[in-house]
């Protein structure tokens, strides 16, 4: 793969459609790993390769979704997702989700980068008002990860997941066009 055919680059990672290439062993283990899925809500369902095309596929059309493909630039590794989406053209507004699958890529910048790509994106060629997210209280990773690529803390829902037997709070964060910076 070229440099022109990423849909966005970083500096270490690179950004592309998810395409029903990437659902194979690494990616159904993934998302069945307790230690992967931990925060993500598709823990509450086993996944098989059959559920996970069905959500690629699902996804690849939408034009209210961008569904991407971490990769690392160093040897065109698939890594892990970033979602912009669903959305609200009305608005401008929309809502970012990922996941590092690889273990090994943890706590490298990552995800941080990822987020910062999609931002970009989102706000120069998408001109949207505002990007979202949102995570349980216990995941730190990702608060700091949001909190690392400047986006601030809007709203804490409190006892609003079901987690390990009892309930937290979800952590509601914002970047607005107007706060963001290259």
């Amino acid at each position: 793969m070229t440099a022109q055919s990423y849909f966005l680059e970083g500096k270490k990672i690179y950004l592309r459609p998810v395409s029903l290439e990437d659902v194979n062993e690494t990616y159904y283990h993934w998302l069945n790993d307790p230690e992967v899925n931990q925060f993500l809500e598709t823990r509450f369902t086993l996944q098989n390769m059959g559920r996970i095309r069905e959500y690629v596929q699902s996804l690849q059309d939408k034009k209210d979704t961008v569904f991407l493909a971490i990769c690392l630039k160093e040897n065109d590794r698939h890594i892990g997702n970033i979602k912009l989406g669903p959305i609200n053209w009305f608005h401008r507004i929309a809502d970012v989700s990922l996941f590092i699958g690889a273990k090994d890529c943890w706590g490298k910048g990552l995800a941080t980068e990822s987020i910062c790509l999609v931002a970009q994106y989102a706000f120069e060629q998408l001109n949207l008002h505002k990007i979202t997210a949102g995570c349980y209280e216990k995941n730190i990773g990702s608060a700091k990860v949001f909190k690392k690529a400047g986006f601030s803390e809007d709203v804490v829902f409190k006892d609003h997941l079901f987690f390990e037997g009892s309930y937290q709070d979800k952590i509601c964060f914002r970047l607005l066009q107007t706060e963001y910076k290259v």
